[in-house]
C-alpha cells in the first residue's frame, strides 16, 4: 500500500542499505528515499493528487504528507503561504501540538523539527488514515509508517524477530478486526485517531488533539436541525467533489440500494455535479443492482455495474489480505477491490462514498437514548461471537471506562478499526470521502439527540424535505420505498425469514449472500478447505489458538471461516511465530 515509512536510530548500522516498502500491488507510483537527521525515510505514493502529498525539506523544517487536505487550498490562501508545506509550518509553528485542526480530509503526516531535533508523527481527526509504530525505549530505536506490514519490514531490516499477538488474533476472530491500539504483533502499535505522538531525545509522548463527542445534545425544532445538515452537507460535497475539480478529474461515486451512498450523489446532482460514473457492486439481480440502476438512469449518470455472482472474487485470499495487512477480515472489503482493480484511475479522483452515513444517523441506537456499554452492545459491534469468551474481561471493562456510550463506542471501534481499515483497499489507486465524515457534518449530526436519530427519523425527514427526489425510490434495507408504514415492512421482513428458514439461503438476501455462495460454489468450498488445512500447522505453537480456529472454521458461517482464513493468510504473508 502506498504511504510512507521511517526508521530512527542513533546508530546508521539500523539503516537499511537495500530496503524496499514497496507493496507489489501498487504499479503507479512515486517514490523518495532519503536520509533527514537520524532518520531512514521513504516513501511511495500513487500519482493522484500530488500536490497534496509533500516531501520537502528546507534549513530547518522537514514535512511528509500522505492522502488529501479538502481545505488546503483555502487555508493557503487565508494564511498568505506559498504552498502546503508553507501551511503546515506556519501552522506547526502558531501551535505545535494541535496544528492538524485546522485540516478537514484524509491525512496523515511526518514533521522533523530540526531546531528542537524533534520528530512529530500525526493522522487526520477520525484517524481514517492510521499510523503504526514500534518502540524500543533500550535501543532508542522508533519505526513508524502508514502502513502495518511497512513497520513490520522494518522490525525485520534490524533484526527484531515479530511476534504473534494474540490477542490481536482473537479480536480478528471475534470483532473481524482489531481493537483499540492493537495489532497482529506484539511489537506494533496503532496511533489512536485525532492524535500527534512526538519523539524527541529517545522518548515518545502522544497528545490527542481530538476527539470525537456526541454530547451536548442538539434538541432544536426538526426543521432547523434539517436545514443545518443540509447547509452542513452541501459544504462537504462541494468540498469533496471540489478537490476533484482542482486537480481537473473526473467524479466517480459508489451507488446501491441505501440512503447513504443515495444521499451523496443526489446532493451531488443539486449542486450542478455532471461526468459522475456510478459504480455498484453486488448479486445480479438484487435490490443493489435495481435500484441504483434506475437512480443512475434517472438522474442521468454513467453507470457501471460489478457482478459479485458465486462469490468467485472471495478464491484470492492472499491478495486481499495483502492489500489490508490482515488486520480487518478480508471478505469485508475484497467486492471492493475486486471491481476497482478494473478501473482505469487515470482521470478520476476521489472515489466518493456514503459511508457510515447510517451510524452517524442513528442505525446503531437501540433505543431513543445512548446506553452503557456492556455485554449486548460489544456483541452488536462483532461479526462473530462463537469465541467471545476469549476475549479477556479487564479488555471489555477498559472499553466500558474507555467510552461514553455505545454509540462512540461503535464508531471508535467498529468504523475505524473495521469499516475504515477495510475501505483503505481504496487507497491502492487513489483516495476516498464520503460527506457524511466530513468533519463539520460529523460533529453536528452525531450531536443531535438520540430520540430524534431513533430508526433514523430526523434522517429520514431531512431526505423527504430536501431530497424529495430519492425518496421514491425503494430503500434496500426495508424493501419498500421510505415511508412505507412500519407494519407493512415487518410482515414482509416475517414472511422473509420463515421462507430462509423453511428453504435455505436464497441468492436474493443481500448483495453478497455468503452462505449461498458457499453452498452452491463447490470450487469456493474447496480453495476455503484446502487453504486452511493447508496453513492450519502454523499455529502449532498455540494449541489453544489452534483449537479455536479450528472450531470456528468447521462450525462457523461463511463469514467466521472468512475471518479464519485472513489470519492464517496473515500469519503467512507477516511470517509470524
Amino acid at each position: 500500500m502506498p504511504g510512507f515509512l521511517g526508521i530512527i536510530s542513533n546508530e546508521r548500522k539500523n539503516f537499511p542499505e537495500n530496503f524496499n516498502l514497496i507493496n507489489k500491488s501498487v504499479t503507479s507510483r512515486r517514490e523518495n528515499i532519503e536520509i533527514v537527521g537520524n532518520c531512514w525515510f521513504q516513501r511511495s505514493i500513487t500519482e493522484n493528487f500530488l500536490k497534496d502529498k509533500i516531501f520537502k525539506n528546507d534549513h530547518d523544517f522537514f514535512c511528509c504528507t500522505d492522502g488529501i487536505f479538502l481545505n488546503a487550498s483555502k487555508l493557503i490562501k487565508e494564511n498568505r503561504a506559498d504552498d502546503l508545506f508553507g501551511l503546515i509550518k506556519f501552522l506547526y509553528n502558531q501551535n505545535k501540538l494541535e496544528f492538524p485542526l485546522q485540516f478537514r480530509g484524509d491525512f496523515s503526516g511526518v514533521i522533523y523539527d530540526k531546531k528542537q531535533e524533534s520528530w512529530l508523527i500525526f493522522n487526520n481527526h477520525i484517524g481514517s488514515k492510521p499510523v503504526f509504530y514500534f518502540y524500543d525505549e533500550n535501543k532508542k530505536i522508533f519505526i513508524f509508517g502508514c502502513e502495518f506490514k511497512m513497520v513490520l519490514n522494518g522490525l525485520k531490516a534490524i533484526g527484531i524477530i515479530p511476534t504473534l499477538n494474540e490477542i490481536g488474533a482473537y479480536f480478528l476472530l471475534t470483532f473481524g478486526y482489531m481493537i483499540g491500539d492493537e495489532t497482529l504483533v506484539k511489537e506494533i502499535k496503532k496511533l489512536p485517531p485525532g492524535s500527534i505522538l512526538k519523539y524527541q531525545n529517545g522518548k515518545i509522548n502522544i497528545n490527542q488533539y481530538y476527539k470525537l463527542n456526541n454530547t451536548p445534545y442538539i434538541e432544536a425544532q426538526d426543521e432547523e436541525i434539517i436545514e443545518e445538515l443540509h447547509k452542513r452537507f452541501s459544504e462537504a460535497i462541494e468540498a469533496e467533489y471540489g478537490k476533484d475539480s482542482e486537480y481537473g478529474y473526473n467524479h466517480i461515486a459508489t451507488l446501491s440500494g441505501g440512503l447513504d451512498s443515495r444521499q451523496n450523489v443526489c446532493y451531488a446532482k443539486k449542486l450542478g455535479i455532471s461526468n459522475l460514473l456510478t459504480i455498484c457492486f453486488s448479486q445480479s439481480n438484487y435490490l443493489d443492482e435495481q435500484i441504483s440502476k434506475k437512480i443512475a438512469s434517472d438522474w442521468n449518470y454513467n453507470y457501471l455495474f460489478s457482478s459479485l455472482d458465486n462469490g468467485n472474487y472471495l478464491k484470492d485470499i492472499d491478495t486481499h489480505v495483502l492489500v489490508n495487512d490482515g488486520l480487518c477480515f478480508y471478505a469485508g472489503a475484497a467486492h471492493v477491490y475486486s471491481m476497482l482493480r478494473f478501473i482505469n484511475w487515470t482521470s478520476f479522483g476521489l472515489l466518493h462514498t456514503g459511508q457510515i452515513g447510517d451510524l452517524i444517523m442513528g442505525s446503531y441506537l437501540e433505543k431513543p437514548m445512548h446506553q452503557d456499554i456492556n455485554e449486548f452492545t460489544i456483541k452488536k459491534v462483532a461479526t462473530s461471537t462463537k469465541l467471545m469468551k476469549r476475549i479477556p474481561d479487564e479488555v471489555l471493562l477498559n472499553l466500558n471506562k474507555k467510552y461514553s456510550n455505545n454509540e462512540i463506542f461503535a464508531f471508535y471501534e467498529r468504523c475505524i478499526n473495521g469499516v475504515f481499515n477495510g475501505y483503505r483497499v481504496i487507497e491502492q489507486f487513489s483516495e476516498y470521502s464520503s460527506p457524511f465524515l466530513y468533519l463539520d457534518f460529523l460533529e453536528y449530526a452525531i450531536r443531535i439527540h438520540p430520540k430524534k436519530r431513533y430508526k433514523e427519523a430526523i434522517y429520514i425527514k431531512w431526505i423527504q424535505e430536501k431530497a424529495p427526489e430519492a425518496k421514491k425510490y425503494i430503500w434496500e434495507k426495508t424493501g419498500f420505498p421510505i415511508g412505507t408504514p412500519g407494519g407493512v415492512i415487518f410482515i414482509f421482513k416475517t414472511l422473509k425469514m420463515i421462507k430462509n428458514k423453511i428453504f435455505g439461503p436464497s441468492k436474493n438476501d443481500s448483495m453478497n449472500p455468503f452462505d449461498y455462495w458457499y453452498k452452491y460454489n463447490p470450487e469456493l468450498r474447496i480453495i476455503f478447505e484446502e487453504y486452511f488445512n493447508k496453513h492450519i500447522s502454523l499455529l502449532d505453537n498455540y494449541p489453544q489458538l489452534k483449537k479455536d480456529v479450528n472450531y470456528l472454521f468447521q462450525e462457523g458461517n461463511t463469514i467466521e471461516k472468512t475471518q479464519v482464513l485472513t489470519l492464517l493468510a496473515a500469519i503467512k504473508l507477516h511470517n509470524l511465530k
